[in-house]
């Protein structure tokens, strides 16, 4: 009798096990989406918080065989990626998109990875994090300058790293994927007693993503193929007692698709050396305020050797072509202190910021005189201050932030926002910020926002020299842009969450080049909606979808603004078959991109690119994951549009990954 009672109810507690690892599988990946931390500083239930906020989980990027940032950015509404020139990707925010994308913040853990201060973004300098390292990504859409400064214009990026809980142990990736590109990821974390450590180290090489293009801005024709070699490596301490310390360090080589003026090469180089350092105190002092108190150094070295014209170009006295090698250091050390106050129903934000940024070591060899632009015999060095492109340059600037989120009461939060900063090359500006959001029911909420932001000037943009096209001015301005919002939530649904979100951007005092000369001269107006939902299958499976239309234009001439797709969706479908296996595919739509009245090429036509990944784990082996992933699974045939050149995207490619947690 006892023995048929142990085999009946055995069957029983190995069922509700299962059903709990089930249900607590189920309910981290639903929590995973409940709350941000990037939109005030603190942590808040994303319902609470009035703004345009899409969270990306590490499900969700392990689902989707992303293998950096933008593959990711590649899914939100509003949000997407286009191919420059040079070795840069371009992130385009609500039909807005610049060459750097120096109007989007980037941050790591909330250090801001924007350290390229002679041209402003981080899309160079830090475009290889490791994907292995990410826990989350939260963007946040529409100015942030209340909270976050200069560059929280269009867009806020922050990727929040894996703490030693997430990783517990040593983690082994290695990835092989078309043209012979290779990926190797070490991650190490581990909680002791009195202290978390996490380290990872990454490495990449690829022979690049061949693409043949037809007719280059000269009439050559031949194949692109931009090699990658990348090494990055990060480090993170964090005391029980509050204090952390953060690093991290970047070497990347890249071969750019086109040169600097759209010309095919093999021979151009751009070298990027990248290391950051924060040390830092976060502690809740009492059952009312906690502090984070920060120091931080940055540094950032570009070493690029450019062919600009193949040899007889750009007229028969340059017999050797134009080569011209160019680098510069720029350098932030900056401090930051921070003071949260929460009674009741609300809470107060409020911060210090100095930072002082710095542009060092500028030099260029050139086979021609930057002053005449006549033709060399040989490579000569003009680093002297008389010939070179730009001086040694510092500037600092002191800023003081505060906001309130302020519960009216269970279903009303009202967010009032508050951010002066002061350069000392400009002068000072007022970035506000307000919104609220109302639960009007269990089902339904609305959220409204009216934020300013702006953008300081470049170094390149206000001391730029001897150049007889590109010249800085001193007197610049900053860029400033003014959103307002207005978004409807609805989960009536079962398992269904849906928004749309109605925006109005109007940006000001725009710089650009007028003639040979920058100048704070543009306006531009963009607007439209954006409609995304979420579809809970099962345990971890899933529907996406999202519809972004965008109408970017000139509001002093009313033009469309080029090179921009008016309608953008994305679906995505992740089927968990069981425990083992899980399938990811999805396909993004661009939309007719827009073109000048006066550009005589046809407009790159609509396209759709789609993408799978397999997911295996857990066969045999406890804690081996094998991936393989297909990108534009149809081969498909677009391009990106610019000012005199399309860049083709890739074709069908492959990565297949192994991964394995000691």
């Amino acid at each position: 009798m006892q023995k048929k009672f142990i085999f009946t109810i055995l069957p029983s507690f190995v069922l509700a096990s299962s059903l709990q690892n089930a249900l607590q599988e189920e309910i981290s990946y639903l929590q995973e989406e409940t709350f941000v931390t990037s939109a005030s500083k603190v942590k808040e239930n994303i319902k609470k918080t009035p703004a345009s906020v899409t969270i990306v989980t590490q499900d969700m990027i392990k689902n989707m065989g992303a293998n950096n940032i933008f593959e990711i950015l590649r899914s939100v509404p509003g949000l997407g990626v286009s191919q420059g020139a040079g070795f840069l990707d371009k992130i385009t925010v609500r039909g807005i998109e610049t060459n750097f994308s120096e109007k989007v913040l980037i941050l790591l853990d909330g250090h801001s990875l924007n350290i390229d201060l002679l041209n402003g973004g981080a899309t160079g300098a830090y475009k290889n994090i490791p994907i292995e390292l990410i826990k989350r990504v939260e963007i946040i859409k529409g100015p942030a300058s209340a909270l976050y400064g200069e560059n929280a214009f269009m867009a806020l990026i922050n990727i929040i790293t894996k703490k030693a809980e997430g990783i517990e142990g040593i983690e082994v990736a290695l990835k092989y994927g078309s043209y012979n590109t290779k990926v190797a990821n070490l991650s190490y974390g581990k909680r002791f007693s009195e202290v978390d450590v996490v380290a990872n180290i990454n490495y990449i090489k690829s022979d690049g993503n061949e693409r043949y293009v037809k007719s280059d801005a000269i009439g050559q024709s031949g194949y692109t193929s931009p090699t990658l070699y990348s090494v990055n490596a990060y480090f993170s301490l964090i005391h029980k007692l509050g204090f952390y310390l953060k690093a991290n360090y970047n070497n990347t080589e890249d071969d750019p698709r086109y040169g600097v003026v759209n010309v095919l090469n093999d021979e151009d180089l751009s070298k990027k050396e990248t290391f950051f350092v924060e040390l830092g105190y976060k502690k809740k002092l009492n059952r009312y305020f906690d502090i984070h108190a920060r120091t931080y150094y940055d540094s950032f070295e570009a070493d690029n050797k450019w062919r600009v014209y193949p040899d007889g170009y750009p007229d028969s006295s340059f017999v050797d072509g134009m080569i011209g090698y160019v680098g510069y250091k720029t350098k932030k050390l900056g401090a930051e202190s921070i003071l949260t106050f929460k009674h009741n129903n609300y809470t107060l934000v409020s911060g210090l910021s100095y930072e002082n940024q710095r542009l060092e070591g500028p030099w260029q060899k050139l086979n021609w005189n930057p002053l005449t632009n006549t033709a060399l015999s040989s490579v000569q060095n003009f680093s002297d201050s008389s010939t070179n492109f730009i001086d040694e340059v510092d500037r600092e600037f002191i800023a003081g932030y505060s906001e309130l989120l302020y519960d009216l009461n269970k279903d009303i939060r009202v967010n009032i926002g508050l951010r002066y900063d002061y350069y000392n090359d400009f002068g000072g500006t007022f970035n506000p910020r307000i919104g609220a959001s109302w639960s009007v029911n269990k089902n339904n909420i609305i959220k409204i926002m009216h934020a300013k932001a702006f953008r300081a000037p470049t170094f390149a943009e206000l001391y730029n020299k001897n150049n007889p096209s590109l010249l800085g001015n001193s007197d610049l301005s900053p860029e400033t842009v003014t959103t307002n919002e207005l978004s409807f939530h609805n989960t009536s649904i079962h398992n269904l969450k849906a928004s749309i979100t109605l925006f109005y951007t109007k940006i000001e005092d725009i710089i650009a080049l007028d003639g040979t000369t920058y100048q704070n001269n543009g306006e531009v107006v963009t607007q439209g909606v954006e409609v995304e939902g979420k579809y809970n299958l099962q345990r971890g499976s899933y529907l996406l979808a999202n519809y972004t239309y965008q109408e970017p234009e000139n509001d002093l001439t009313g033009s469309d603004l080029e090179n921009i797709s008016n309608h953008e969706a994305y679906v995505g479908l992740n089927y968990r078959m069981n425990r083992y296996l899980n399938i990811y595919s999805d396909a993004k739509y661009s939309g007719e991109q827009t073109i000048s009245s006066t550009d005589t090429r046809d407009a790159v036509s609509s396209s759709i690119m789609s993408n799978v990944t397999f997911l295996v784990k857990n066969i045999n082996i406890d804690d081996l994951e094998l991936k393989f992933s297909i990108y534009n699974i149809f081969d498909k045939t677009s391009y990106d549009s610019g000012s005199t050149i399309d860049y083709p995207l890739g074709g069908r490619t492959y990565m297949s990954e192994l991964n394995y947690k000691f």
